[in-house]
């Protein structure tokens, strides 16, 4: 059974309130449908930005992307890379002009519905038809998210996962429906935030748990004089 301090039951609970009373903040400043979706436009750079990656990233950059790194090698780093590259050309390319676009084309709040503005589609099939391809795929998304959240309540909190999932999609849903696009992105960029910084002090406080880079270099080395390559050849009876 998993041992659970106060301090970090209290920060938990405190995190889940605040993600709903954050809900509750955005809720008094939407008006209409278009606060709701797009928040009437008004939304940062800096919360833009970090929400964005933060929905981006996720659970896999802190467990999937380290777990295929520690069981398949560095090569496995190539994801981030590649990631880091996708993301650059889509904020320089793509982002500016479909945020131009969608105005220009009927004041679309959705991708679906700029699509069908933007190809002038008289036949009415483009909208949902973009509609249910992006739910589908995102509701595979939702889901890894959903599954890495009950993963780390299991082995913080020796929780169950399914009840810990319910929870997170609970918590979720409610903050969604109260302050919808403003509410989603600035929690969203308050998780960015704390991302960043695991990223940045995690490896620090295992390198300096590990007793410093001296004493790493060392147990690698030791490592690589210690291993034998395996030679294949012929089996003689």
């Amino acid at each position: 059974m998993v041992e659970v301090s106060v301090p970090v039951v209290t920060a938990m609970v405190l995190y889940l309130v605040g993600m709903v009373g954050v809900g509750i903040w955005m809720y008094r400043r939407t008006h209409d449908l278009g606060d709701f979706v797009l928040g009437g436009r008004s939304l940062g750079t800096y919360p833009a930005a970090l929400s964005a990656q933060a929905s981006d990233m996720s659970g896999w950059l802190l467990l999937g992307l380290p777990g295929a790194i520690y069981a398949s090698g560095l090569g496995e780093a190539w994801i981030g890379i590649g990631l880091l590259i996708g993301t650059y050309l889509n904020w320089l390319l793509v982002a500016g002009r479909l945020r131009t676009f969608s105005e220009q084309a009927g004041d679309a709040l959705t991708l679906s519905a700029y699509v069908e503005h933007r190809f002038e589609d008289r036949t009415r099939l483009l909208r949902p038809t973009s509609a249910v391809v992006t739910i589908l795929f995102f509701a595979i998304y939702v889901a890894s998210g959903l599954v890495a959240g009950g993963l780390l309540f299991e082995l913080v909190f020796g929780v169950d996962p399914e009840l810990a999932m319910a929870l997170s999609a609970v918590v979720t849903v409610a903050y969604t429906l109260l302050g919808g696009f403003l509410a989603v992105s600035y929690t969203d960029a308050f998780q960015g935030s704390l991302m960043l910084v695991a990223l940045i002090v995690v490896p620090v406080v295992g390198v300096l748990a590990d007793g410093g880079l001296g004493a790493m270099n060392q147990a690698v080395r030791a490592g690589a004089r210690t291993a034998r390559p395996v030679r294949r050849g012929r089996v003689h009876r």
